[in-house]
């Protein structure tokens, strides 16, 4: 699973600062039951919806053995 951003496509990794529609800054911490964990100025963790801070969430392995599989199965369903 990767998050990434919504402005410039660039994946999201622990630490990185993330911003809500107030510009107040966070740490993204981790992914937890569909909402990003976050730290705030003052270290307390707080929880998110991906979009309240910019972020969207991809479920899908798309690594390069993941498409393999993919097409695969694609070629066997359409026979």
């Amino acid at each position: 699973m990767q998050i990434k951003r919504l402005l410039d496509d660039r994946e999201v990794l622990v630490g990185d600062r993330l911003f809500d529609a107030q510009r107040r800054s966070y740490a993204f911490v981790e992914h937890s039951s569909g909402e990003l964990v976050v730290t705030a100025e003052n270290g307390h963790p707080i929880r998110f919806k991906p979009d309240e801070l910019g972020c969207y969430v991809i479920h899908v392995n798309r690594t390069e053995l993941g498409l393999a599989k993919e097409r695969l199965r694609d070629y066997w369903e359409n026979q």
